[in-house]
């Protein structure tokens, strides 16, 4: 059985048929033509053409590449095969025989040709009055008006032919060269890395005399510039939240001594709203007085002592500064713990779009109990994080790993606080050790392993190897110790087989034999549990022995999160000295007094 011929991409086909036309369009070539089609009529061999089967001398190919002229070599003309073809001479060439049957039909439109042969003797012969068709070339059809040329005479096929071929490249180069600008150019712009500018931006230049007003109406009216108190009015005619007031003072250049003018407060304001365009750009500029498009820890901090300093909710900390200092240093790693997704240890700009900050410094105005925000800056759990790193380092802020061990009740193992006081997750303190900073990420990580952060940082912990995924041989690294847990408490042991089998069908890994941080995030309450096992005996136990027909009352209702529940059960616990408190889903008051208020209501008697 015959293999089907290859067929030319059309790409090629179109380029090959424009080759073709060339080839034909030159006057020697149809001269070449003419005589191998005589010689072919008379069943004369067919001469060996250097200029088309390559085959010839080197003297040859330099007579035919002369015969061609100063035109571009043509390639050889594409098949065309036809049943009704003369057979052509045995010593003759593919690709002459295939082009004597190409200019064997005579139905088309004739042209006169004339092509030189060398026959046997070696003697020129010409014959005229020859046809071509394209009846045999079926593809070339109405293709750059191959059949127009062919009825033309060749002088007249030779201009047509050059002046067709030339036409479309030139003019299709030109346009494209035409195009390309005005086609870059209509593409709208699509990446606006400090936000998209827009014509309704309230914060112009157009402001810049209402502030110059605000300046001039100084509290001491001397005309020296605002204090940093004073900056709440510009914040206020610059359509910014007033607890931006720190930072924008700081970034006019402002110090505890020094105050702003409006010559200076004016050069970075039209340097900010000219080049950033949304809150966030301009947030992380002014925090880091306009050196960087990223924050650190120490540039929140001036934004955390105006939300102290002002906050109606706060007032009573400003005479105790080792509380301050503290609440500040919870409220900036809180921030970083949730905002900085990265791990980098510095916050960019679309970090801080993607996350609520923004949104939740603007409520701060908003509401008077600072107890109401949740997310970062609410006292109540501030003070259950201080406390217990309190009880735990014994006054010498700092823990290790025998400190850590009584966290929840001696209910962690051993081999995840090694991992916990490596550099996997450590990001203040030195490897071994926790400092304050670092206990409060590992609260918020322990008590709520449903959020994206905690599971990214207990998966770094059970990763051992960094290889990006949780193998059996980690799982068992991590379970045996808690299986010997279980056995010191006169717990029925839990066969590491079995929990291997009820983890992998709980947590469906994509990957057998692999868990990793995807089909973790896949579902964080499955998460939660399969943490829990390996290294958390307390949480385990009593995720174990729960009542599995209880359902959470108003489900349908948003609930508060883990660490929300956890936080208000301890402090309930701690400022009323009680073991006995209410559980996580039950109403309590919040209004309890505060150690701390007792404290500084005591000092001030005194």
């Amino acid at each position: 059985m015959s293999t089907p011929p290859h067929r030319l991409s059309a790409c090629l086909e179109m380029k090959v048929d424009e080759l073709f036309l060339r080839f034909m369009s030159e006057e020697s070539n149809i001269e070449k033509l003419q005589e191998s089609l005589a010689a072919i009529k008379s069943e004369q061999p067919l001469p060996k053409l250097s200029t088309t089967t390559g085959t010839g001398t080197a003297g040859e190919a330099s007579t035919g590449r002369d015969a061609m002229g100063a035109s571009r070599k043509s390639s050889p003309p594409p098949r065309a095969p036809s049943p009704s073809s003369p057979a052509a001479s045995p010593k003759s060439s593919p690709r002459v025989r295939r082009a004597a049957r190409l200019a064997t039909a005579v139905t088309a439109p004739s042209i006169e040709i004339t092509a030189e042969s060398d026959d046997a003797s070696g003697t020129r012969s010409k014959s005229a009055d020859t046809s071509i068709s394209t009846a045999h070339a079926p593809h070339l059809q109405n293709k750059v008006g191959l059949p127009s040329i062919l009825a033309s005479t060749p002088a007249e096929s030779t201009s047509t032919t050059h002046r067709m071929l030339s036409t479309p490249s030139s003019s299709s180069s030109s346009s494209a060269s035409s195009s390309s600008p005005s086609s870059s150019s209509s593409i709208p712009r699509f990446y606006f890395p400090y936000g998209r500018p827009t014509d309704n931006d309230t914060c112009t230049s157009a402001s810049l005399s209402e502030i110059r007003a605000v300046f001039e109406l100084s509290d001491d009216g001397s005309g020296m510039g605002l204090a940093k108190h004073e900056f709440d009015r510009v914040c206020s005619v610059c359509n910014l939240p007033v607890y931006w007031k720190g930072i924008l003072f700081r970034a006019a250049g402002g110090t505890s001594k020094t105050r702003v003018k409006f010559s200076g407060f004016s050069q970075i304001w039209k340097r900010l709203i000219k080049q950033y365009h949304d809150p966030a750009s301009r947030f992380v500029r002014l925090s880091s007085r306009l050196q960087s498009d990223s924050l650190v820890f120490q540039d929140l901090l001036p934004l955390i002592q105006c939300v102290v300093d002002d906050h109606p909710g706060l007032f009573f900390l400003r005479d105790c500064k080792e509380f301050i200092n503290s609440y500040i240093s919870t409220v900036a790693t809180r921030i970083f713990y949730t905002v900085n997704r990265s791990w980098s240890g510095r916050i960019s700009i679309p970090e801080l779009r993607r996350s609520t900050l923004l949104s939740v410094i603007e409520k701060l105005e908003t509401i008077n109990s600072i107890n109401d925000e949740l997310e970062f800056f609410s006292y109540e759990h501030f003070y259950v994080m201080y406390c217990k790193f309190s009880e735990m380092n014994n006054h010498r802020r700092i823990l290790d790993i025998h400190d850590l061990s009584e966290y929840d009740e001696y209910g962690l193992t051993r081999a995840i606080l090694k991992r916990v006081l490596s550099k996997a997750v450590l990001r203040y303190s030195k490897e071994g050790l926790m400092e304050y900073p670092d206990f409060v990420c590992f609260m918020l990580a322990e008590e709520d392993k449903t959020t994206s952060t905690s599971i990214e940082y207990w998966f770094r912990c059970l990763d051992l190897d960094g290889d990006g995924v949780i193998s059996m041989y980690e799982i068992e690294h991590f379970y045996n110790e808690q299986l010997d847990h279980m056995q010191r408490e006169g717990m029925e042991p839990f066969g590491f087989n079995d929990c291997l089998c009820q983890l992998l069908d709980m947590m469906r890994p994509q990957k057998p034999g692999y868990i990793t941080l995807r089909d973790l995030k896949a579902c964080s309450i499955h998460a939660k549990i399969f943490f829990n096992t390996l290294f958390n005996y307390t949480k385990f136990v009593a995720h174990e022995h729960r009542d599995p027909f209880t359902k959470d009352i108003g489900s349908n209702q948003e609930q508060p999160s883990d660490w929300v529940k956890f936080a208000s059960v301890e402090y309930l616990a701690m400022v009323t000295g009680e073991d006995d408190v209410p559980k996580e889903d039950e109403e309590f008051d919040n209004d309890t007094e505060d150690p701390v208020l007792m404290a500084l209501a005591q000092s001030e008697e005194s």
